[in-house]
């Protein structure tokens, strides 16, 4: 066995437990994750209790001569960058522990922590959904329009056409949306092909745990229902949102009447960010908000977004309604 190297096992206890801290209180004030939170304060005892020799350790530390020290920090530009950095330390420091020792407990915690990047990034990296005026359209500068008159969210929605005309308008879409997500209605393909934000689904689609594996975890998936024992089904599968309604008959959904206030009278009671959907115009608006719906979405009068905006945040205010804020380098 090697004879140790106490100043490599020192400086990388010490880095790993400083990625290691920097990560739990991400869990702790950031995410209020108390399971992670608390899996990284146990990893970081681990280390800390981890050498009987610590007092070899101690003496070995010698920082005059590191040729690293004192070397100004980094400035991380993202929340996702810090984690990915903080990750990489800690995995990297427990790698060059485990060569050098041969124990099992830092090649445990490696593995682990492969896990807790995936589930800290991944999470980090999935957009907000926000309160506010959601616009769906066929026409990608109509969403880009919305986009800028305050929109928290377009839907790419292009009915009873070839994927193969969609898709140059989705990529368009994509060009052009990077404020807000972008949902792309209906089509998984398509909307993993241009990198969307989320997919929109229906009730006769394919099952939401079906679509998340094909998706990802970390873009948002929303679903179509028109009743309360829908929208359960839609939560305990998975749904990051769901819409309600339509609540009076709109040309959007020909064939299909209005289901009116019951259900929006209820859907707060399942605790999943919703949209109101179906026939709203700045007229109907006011009856819609009666309602408080974190979310309203509107597809014909878009004229009229800048007025509806106002009065939808003069009745709620903004705030994120459900899921982590994305604070990656953008939309992907």
């Amino acid at each position: 066995m090697m004879p140790p190297n106490w100043a490599i096992i020192d400086a990388n206890i010490n880095r790993a437990t400083e990625g290691l801290r920097v990560l739990e209180d991400y869990c702790r004030f950031h995410r209020h994750d108390e399971t992670l939170t608390h899996m990284l304060a146990h990893f970081r005892h681990q280390l800390n209790e981890s050498n009987p020799d610590w007092a070899n350790q101690l003496q070995s530390r010698h920082t005059p001569s590191d040729v690293r020290a004192m070397e100004p920090p980094r400035t991380r530009e993202s929340v996702v960058g810090l984690l990915r950095a903080n990750c990489s330390r800690v995995q990297e420091a427990m790698r060059v522990l485990e060569e050098w020792t041969g124990r099992a407990l830092y090649c445990d915690i490696r593995y682990r922590m492969y896990d807790v990047e995936q589930q800290l990034v991944l999470s980090a990296l999935k957009p907000p959904i926000n309160t506010g005026i959601m616009v769906i359209s066929d026409q990608p500068k109509i969403l880009a329009q919305a986009q800028e008159q305050g929109a928290i969210m377009v839907q790419l929605r292009v009915k009873n056409t070839p994927k193969a005309t969609i898709y140059p308008l989705a990529q368009q879409a994509r060009d052009l949306i990077r404020d807000i997500p972008l949902i792309i209605n209906d089509y998984l393909d398509l909307a993993v092909a241009i990198h969307a934000d989320g997919l929109h689904t229906g009730q006769d689609d394919l099952p939401l745990s079906v679509l998340r594996d094909q998706l990802g975890s970390y873009r948002l998936l929303g679903r179509t229902t028109h009743t309360l024992d829908q929208g359960k089904i839609a939560k305990e599968s998975g749904a990051d949102y769901i819409s309600v309604g339509p609540i009076w008959e709109t040309p959007s959904k020909p064939g299909r009447a209005g289901i009116g206030f019951g259900y929006l009278g209820q859907v707060a009671t399942l605790g999943i960010p919703y949209v109101a959907i179906g026939g709203i115009d700045l007229d109907r608006l006011p009856q819609i908000l009666a309602y408080s719906p974190p979310m309203v979405g509107m597809i014909r009068d878009v004229a009229n977004l800048p007025k509806m905006a106002e009065l939808f945040y003069a009745s709620h205010g903004s705030q994120s309604v459900g899921g982590d804020h994305r604070e990656g380098e953008g939309h992907s």
